[in-house]
């Protein structure tokens, strides 16, 4: 497949006809029109389609999609949480937030499997770090629902019956009365977030 039928089949065409692209992207895109009839013809087949489907050629003001662009850039990456008051974990949790949160916070000593770093303990919820090299054993919960955040390394983690496999940014909560256990997969420990909550 030759380049210029690659950039036709990217998708930047049809963006390009939406309104979607940022300026730079603009002036490529009416570059290699110029240079490549295919290119304008693709660019008039994909406009023609859009309008018989009817959906409106949109060409946002430059100034006001400038003035968002920038905003959005400005808000830069979420700030870390205050250790003293720290919010629960979930499915939505940022990973990245977190680790920049606990990012000062190390084993003090050598460790053969496992190290924990307590973050919050009380009103039924424990929060901790858990580094581990090699393994979390079987356990299981009967009063405290278990849940955890992957912040560094890869492992498989086996829940009941199931194994996943789990890597930084992703979550798992633990079902009440469910024998789980973790095998670290990564030359490097698996570091994260683990919540308890009553």
């Amino acid at each position: 497949m030759s380049k210029v039928q690659e950039f036709i089949n990217s998708g930047i065409l049809e963006e390009y006809c939406r309104g979607l692209l940022l300026p730079g992207e603009i002036q490529e895109v009416e570059r290699m029109a110029r240079a490549y009839p295919t290119v304008q013809q693709a660019i008039d087949h994909i406009s023609l389609t859009l309008k018989q489907a009817g959906e409106p050629l949109i060409t946002p003001d430059a100034k006001l999609k400038n003035r968002i662009l920038g905003m959005l850039n400005d808000l830069g990456e979420p700030p870390v949480f205050d250790l003293s008051d720290l919010p629960l974990i979930n499915a939505y949790s940022d990973a990245e937030q977190w680790q920049r949160t606990v990012a000062s916070i190390l084993p003090t000593r050598e460790f053969r499997n496992l190290y924990v770093h307590p973050l919050r303990s009380g009103n039924g919820i424990e929060q901790f770090i858990l580094w581990v090299k090699e393994e979390v054993k079987p356990e299981d919960h009967h009063e405290e629902r278990e849940s955890f955040l992957i912040l560094e390394g890869e492992c498989e983690c086996q829940i009941g019956t199931e194994k996943i496999r789990l890597s930084a940014g992703d979550y798992v909560d633990i079902p009440l009365d469910t024998e789980h256990m973790v095998r670290v997969l990564s030359p490097k420990p698996v570091k994260a977030i683990i919540q308890r909550v009553k």
